[in-house]
């Protein structure tokens, strides 16, 4: 029917990740590549769900992330676009 939840298993670790960790994952996927995300804690040891493993990388570790307030000339393309467009996505 469908591949069993993850993250209900035992002896998986949930809440905050510790920065040893990060390091662990930030350096496995600079070898392997960031694929094949239910392999990431059988080959890293991480007492992690796969899916913590994946969103870690992709909303915090990933090289790239822009954080932090818009530029003016950003905000002045997304009032343009807003102005020229509406809502319309």
């Amino acid at each position: 029917m469908g591949r069993s939840p993850c993250c209900d298993q035992n002896g998986v670790k949930k809440g905050p990740w510790t920065p040893e960790e990060d390091i662990v994952l930030v350096s496995y996927i600079q070898e392997h590549g960031p694929s094949n995300w239910r392999s990431v804690p059988a080959n890293t040891g991480l007492l992690r769900c796969s899916k913590s493993c994946r969103l870690r990388w992709t909303n915090y570790l990933r090289p790239g992330i822009k954080r932090g307030n818009f530029t003016d000339q950003e905000e002045k393309t997304i009032i343009h676009l807003q102005a020229l467009l509406g809502n319309r996505y």
